[in-house]
């Protein structure tokens, strides 16, 4: 037993999970209850001793780790602070717990927005959420190390191609500056970067045009070809490795891409790969057509399967979700091809899609908890207060029954949008129940406790004191 905490040696404890089997990343599959107080956990073992105010029954259930999402944007239709609760309300129920979030200022200082948006987790949000810094302008630029220091941001975004009408492109020596920059702030930063060639892109965006006008969700994926992404990658990893930067390629979408980053990953390259679960559970010629329209595009199933592949052979680090909620009005998927806009809800099906499709590919649930929990929280310097279940670790898990199923239907993710990319498909493997910060907060597609979400501020410091808690701790009563 954790002998440093005196409640859990008398066997005291605000919440028990009772006989559930906890799926613990680095050690395996045991059937366990979990003693926690205080919203931390205190001792884990078969049959524990003592009493606790509520009990949580997992029996004939999995326990994981509460998921780590390192791939989310907010407030992109709603006010911040709205989204902040809406969404993150479909997370919670989804067994999501901890979120990365891109803010995006296309002119402004962050210095002046940051505090604001840390009220709004802190006030309104269901999970715990660090930010990345989308960086646009040299000011941005030049306050990578401010917003480092004072608010304990150390992963910062750069377009290699951006989005018409949604965010710019930035040049190659923009790029290199920043991954110098973000170089300079030592161990635990991180360049996230969108690696897409804009020339390419351009080239076969304006053949599309031309050559459909009117087209499918198929004829997207043209637009956005995977050589596009490929080179991108080459050259981002070039630069990073000048510039002696960790590289982060967010939302890797295609098999030529993947080549890239194990070629790149052999030749000893600093660099992390992260993919989403869209892209694991759709394909290009899904009957949902616009409403599944994203950049990257979701890809034809060849691509498809090389992405499984990739994530069952550790040549993709993690999985997020690139959630960009919208509302079937503001998507504009009656536009076609060229007018509808990218960006869906998927937090709430995160989990599910992983768990459904991961079956079907063979994924066992201890990949599952490495890509999904505990390889986030590492990069993003978070572990082991998350991304496991750990004694010392923050109380943050979700009970699944793996055979439960259900249809997807927007209504009941709770989220603000009034879609899902993936509505009408029956998933099998869902949340029942997700403690968060030590509370049942979830039950059964219900919320059931109040929001308790934290902004998580990444300090060096902060990461040297976790660093000595017990990261696999087991312990016995």
């Amino acid at each position: 037993m954790n002998a440093d905490s005196a409640t859990a040696s008398a066997g005291k404890y605000d919440l028990m999970v009772r006989q559930g089997t906890l799926v613990i990343p680095g050690v395996g599959q045991i059937k366990a209850d979990v003693g926690i107080s205080d919203g931390r956990i205190l001792a884990i073992g078969e049959n524990l001793a003592g009493s606790a105010e509520e009990i949580l029954d997992a029996s004939g259930k999995v326990v994981l780790p509460g998921i780590v999402d390192p791939h989310v944007h907010i407030g992109n239709e709603m006010p911040f602070g709205e989204e902040a609760h809406t969404e993150t309300r479909a997370a919670v129920l989804g067994g999501v717990t901890t979120i990365g979030v891109f803010l995006r200022s296309l002119e402004d200082s962050y210095l002046d927005h940051l505090p604001s948006f840390r009220d709004a987790i802190d006030q309104r949000s269901y999970v715990d959420a660090a930010f990345h810094l989308q960086i646009f302008t040299e000011q941005q630029l030049a306050e990578i190390p401010v917003c480092a220091e004072e608010h304990g941001v150390r992963s910062f975004k750069f377009y290699m191609s951006g989005i018409p009408g949604i965010v710019p492109s930035i040049k190659d020596d923009f790029l290199y500056e920043g991954l110098r920059k973000i170089a300079t702030l030592g161990p635990g930063a991180i360049a996230c970067v969108h690696c897409e060639n804009g020339c390419l892109i351009d080239h076969a965006h304006a053949d599309l045009i031309r050559r459909k006008p009117e087209g499918t969700l198929a004829d997207w994926e043209e637009s956005h070809p995977a050589e596009a992404e490929a080179l991108a990658i080459q050259t981002a990893v070039y630069l990073a490795g000048r510039a002696g930067a960790h590289l982060y390629v967010v939302h890797l979408s295609s098999a030529e891409g993947l080549e890239v980053v194990r070629i790149a990953k052999r030749a000893g390259a600093r660099l992390t790969v992260e993919t989403t679960s869209p892209y694991l559970g759709l394909t290009s010629d899904d009957p949902i057509g616009f409403l599944a329209k994203m950049v990257p595009p979701i890809r034809d199933p060849k691509n498809q399967t090389a992405l499984w592949k990739g994530m069952n052979d550790g040549s993709i680090d993690l999985v997020g979700t690139d959630n960009t909620s919208r509302m079937r009005a503001s998507k504009r998927a009656d536009e076609g091809l060229h007018c509808s806009r990218p960006g869906f809800p998927v937090l709430g099906t995160h989990l599910p899609v992983l768990l459904h499709f991961g079956r079907q590919r063979g994924m066992s649930l201890d990949v599952l908890v490495e890509r999904a929990c505990r390889n986030p929280a590492k990069i993003y310097g978070l572990y082991p207060r998350k991304g496991t279940i750990a004694v010392g670790s923050d109380a943050d898990l979700v009970v699944v029954d793996l055979d439960a199923e259900r249809v997807v239907d927007a209504k009941y993710l709770n989220g603000m949008s009034d879609f899902s990319p993936f509505e009408g498909k029956r998933l099998r493997g869902w949340p029942v129940a997700t403690v968060k910060g030590g509370r049942v907060v979830a039950r059964d597609g219900e919320i059931v406790g109040p929001p308790t979400g934290q902004y998580l501020p990444r300090y060096p410091a902060q990461a040297e004191v976790w660093a000595g808690v017990p990261q696999e701790a087991i312990a016995t009563a």
